[in-house]
């Protein structure tokens, strides 16, 4: 609570400033977003990779003729997980601070596309006599994708562009933490000051 001066008027109190090279935290919900990012975008095309590497090492052992064909959309999609994670690690570091749209960026043109690969395979009926099992559960694996290939982008996108995010990835503070003075200013206008005995 302000003091009181004499003729009533209430004193401003001085604050220490923050120090301009003080660090903006990274927010919990940023860490949430860039996790979930490097989940699904990073993590799970290089963990399907070795699954169908593993099921066609398999198929050979065993003598099965035709094996698991990793296909080249698979390969690519790798190789943008492994994108995906280096990005990701830039983002965690919050520099620079442009990262943040680098980040949104890829995985917004990720997601349209495995959309579209959703779509595709809801729309395409099984080979009994080429696909068989494999395309049926490839085509399984997708649809269950789809959950997440729409709650993921979409909090991720608003989280990141909230008022404690940006104020970490340009480390900025709250304008309210950057002008001490004002803060007090508005502090002391709200006080009513006692009346004066006469």
């Amino acid at each position: 609570m302000p003091k009181i001066s004499r003729s009533g008027a209430p004193r401003k109190t001085s604050r220490p400033a923050p120090t301009p090279t003080a660090r903006v935290r990274r927010p919990p919900g940023v860490t949430l977003a860039i996790v979930a990012v490097a989940l699904l975008y990073g993590v799970r095309p290089l963990v399907e990779i070795a699954l169908w590497s593993r099921l066609d090492a398999t198929a050979e052992e065993a003598l099965l003729p035709g094996g698991v064909e990793i296909t080249t959309w698979a390969w690519v999609e790798g190789i943008f997980g492994a994108a995906m994670l280096v990005l990701c690690a830039l983002t965690w570091r919050g520099r620079p601070a442009w990262i943040r749209w680098g980040l949104i960026g890829a995985m917004l043109t990720l997601t349209a596309i495995n959309l579209a690969r959703i779509v595709q395979a809801w729309g395409a009926e099984p080979d009994p006599i080429f696909g068989g099992q494999l395309q049926s559960t490839l085509r399984s694996v997708l649809l269950c994708q789809l959950p997440m290939m729409v709650l993921v982008p979409l909090y991720v996108v608003w989280f990141l562009n909230r008022a404690p995010a940006r104020a970490f990835f340009q480390q900025r503070a709250h304008r309210a933490v950057l002008n001490p003075e004002r803060e007090a200013r508005v502090e002391t206008e709200t006080v009513t000051p006692p009346p004066t005995a006469h």
